[in-house]
């Protein structure tokens, strides 16, 4: 190139030059002095985006770590309210348990009562425990509006639970049992209408049970919506209009299950005798308080008696059986195992065994089935001849007393012989309120040996969504029970207290507080289930947390070796870059000595 002295293309390159290596110096201090890779989207867009993306991951996944230890906290003070509640109930049943024994004057139950009244209330004030203003025990677990969810509600419960324990008390009969064929039903809901059915003029709810060669494989309790689905929404009984309470229905049906279950033939036994099988489901509970009942026995004359108990349809066969077993037991002495002895019979040897059956049941005063009805005759006929009604027979020979309406005439009630008087409120034994029935944890539950398979219903949503994860769907669903005294069958809804003041109320009231303390452990455990998952929770999401914040590292930070030996090289190409563009500049002033 030529010597020129407009255009110094060296000093013009070396420029070109240094500007370069003090952009890369440059960048280099900023990467150097940040610590990152990574300073801003020129710098590695595609690197820039996924990085933003988990950063924001992991904040996200920071707050949920939070927001588990927030629930944590909950959860912790819901326990603690809960476990009180325990110990107090465990207190309650020890203070029943007390009151039931006859050493104790009614005076000292009265004082043990002023002790379950202040007991009562500070379960109530336990359940009413807060957490950041939010009441924990909100009853959201159990909430239900439709008949449906109440009668599932109210048969997983209690209804099952006290009929099935009737039956194993009064008869010896189960579905616990070595022997037992079947230990699985179906429950249904249809809508059957109220016309004719069998045992009266409407079906309310019944077994009903499949055999192969006389030996049960299928049972299905069925219930009539026709009939119940209206049930009085402060009724435990299961009381709607102008039809028997639903308790007692289901205690006459879970009587045809159990027997169903652990009686060979006992399909024959109910087409050959059906006095019997509707007899003893009459008896488990009682009829006294039923006029349908009554109204047949009363009007009984002794020609009509062989024609009643032949009867296969209407109230016959129930009002009949009802009375041939109070007047087993009479004619028995009234020992207490009447009806164990004669189901025992039964369940070793089948239907077929009606005969030794009532033998055993009468410890030989009969030696069948016919020479009982014969006897029942032939005293009704005495009885009434001496100038006597039918009713007062009755009294006397079969301990039914339709005037005294304190006791139905169940098998473990006073009239016969086993327990303490028990009306028609309370010969199925229940709480004191509605709001104690809660929902099966599944679709089957597990009661006295019986696995109960629910029909498909609904249940209101609600109670409390921890945020567990960065997406929106990812938490956690809490329901609470209620623990309130009422939702504990402890008060009812109208403010009457459990009762321990008469022997009768103290037995029942230990029943009521073992079902108590089942659904309050039952709470316990799932607010202690729901801790240990929050923990785990915690622990996955920390987990979670190092490692997207490990990928962001390697993809952000500076790694700090390379990055100081850049900078190095940056540095010595600039200050060479400054030196050569001084001597370029210098190039030109050469041309000078041309011009001398």
């Amino acid at each position: 190139m030529g010597m020129v002295i407009k255009n110094n293309m060296a000093a013009q390159n070396t420029l070109g030059t240094l500007n370069k290596n003090s952009m890369a110096l440059s960048k280099s201090l900023q990467k150097v002095s940040s610590g990152m890779r990574i300073n801003g989207a020129a710098d590695d867009a595609s690197g820039y985006a996924i990085s933003e993306r988990m950063r924001v991951q992991v904040r996200g996944l920071n707050q949920d770590i939070d927001n588990t230890q927030s629930a944590i906290s909950m959860m912790k003070t819901a326990e603690g309210a809960i476990s009180s509640t325990v110990d107090i109930l465990k207190t309650m049943k020890e203070k029943a348990i007390n009151a039931a024994n006859d050493t104790n004057t009614d005076a000292d139950r009265a004082i043990i009562q002023k002790e379950l009244n202040q007991a009562i209330d500070q379960v109530d004030d336990n359940a009413s425990v807060t957490f950041n203003n939010k009441i924990l025990f909100d009853g959201s677990a159990d909430a239900g509006t439709t008949a449906e969810q109440r009668i599932i509600k109210a048969l997983n419960s209690e209804w099952l639970d006290s009929a099935l324990s009737m039956a194993k008390e009064a008869y010896g009969l189960s579905f616990q049992e070595d022997e037992t064929s079947i230990r699985e039903m179906t429950v249904k809901f249809e809508n059957s209408g109220t016309g004719s059915g069998s045992g009266g003029t409407t079906k309310l709810a019944y077994v009903t049970s499949y055999a192969v060669g006389g030996v049960t494989n299928k049972l299905e309790l069925t219930i009539n919506m026709d009939v119940y689905n209206a049930l009085a929404e402060h009724d435990v009984n299961g009381k709607t209009n102008g039809y028997p309470y639903l308790d007692r229905t289901i205690a006459h049906e879970m009587t045809h299950a159990v027997m169903a279950a652990n009686i060979k033939d006992f399909g024959t036994l109910a087409t050959n005798a059906m006095y019997i099988t509707e007899g003893a489901a009459d008896y488990i509970h009682g009829v006294d308080d039923w006029s349908d009942r009554m109204s047949v026995l009363t009007a009984l004359t002794p020609s009509d008696v062989d024609t009643k108990f032949a009867s296969q349809s209407g109230v016959d066969p129930y009002a009949m059986g009802y009375a041939f077993f109070h007047y087993l037991n009479a004619k028995s002495g009234h020992d207490g195992h009447m009806m164990t002895r004669f189901m025992k019979v039964l369940d070793e040897k089948g239907g077929g065994a009606l005969d030794e059956a009532v033998a055993a049941a009468s410890k030989g005063g009969f030696s069948s089935a016919a020479a009982a009805i014969a006897g029942f005759k032939q005293d009704l006929t005495d009885y009434t001849a001496a100038g006597h009604t039918t009713k007062e027979f009755l009294k006397e020979f079969c301990d039914i007393d339709a005037d005294n309406k304190f006791d139905t005439g169940s098998a473990l009630g006073a009239k016969a012989w086993m327990g303490e008087n028990a009306n028609a409120e309370q010969v199925v034994i229940e709480g004191k309120s509605p709001n104690f029935w809660y929902y099966p944890g599944s679709d089957t539950s597990v009661i006295q040996g019986l696995t109960v398979k629910w029909p498909n219903y609904t249940r209101p949503d609600g109670g409390f969504r921890f945020q567990v994860g960065t997406k929106a769907n990812q938490n956690i669903q809490a329901q609470f029970s209620d623990i309130h005294a009422t939702a504990l069958g402890l008060r009812s809804d109208d403010g009457k207290n459990l009762s321990v003041e008469t022997r009768a109320e103290a037995k029942r009231t230990m029943t009521v507080l073992d079902r108590a303390l089942q659904k309050a452990l039952d709470q316990q455990t799932t607010i202690g289930a729901l801790q240990s998952r929050m923990e785990y929770t915690a622990s996955n999401l920390t987990t979670a947390s190092e490692n997207v914040q490990a990928s962001e590292s390697t993809i952000r930070d500076a790694n700090m070796a390379k990055e100081m030996t850049d900078y190095t090289k940056n540095n010595v190409l600039m200050q060479a870059a400054q030196s050569m563009l001084a001597q370029a500049n210098q190039s030109s002033s050469s041309v000078l000595s041309l011009l001398q």
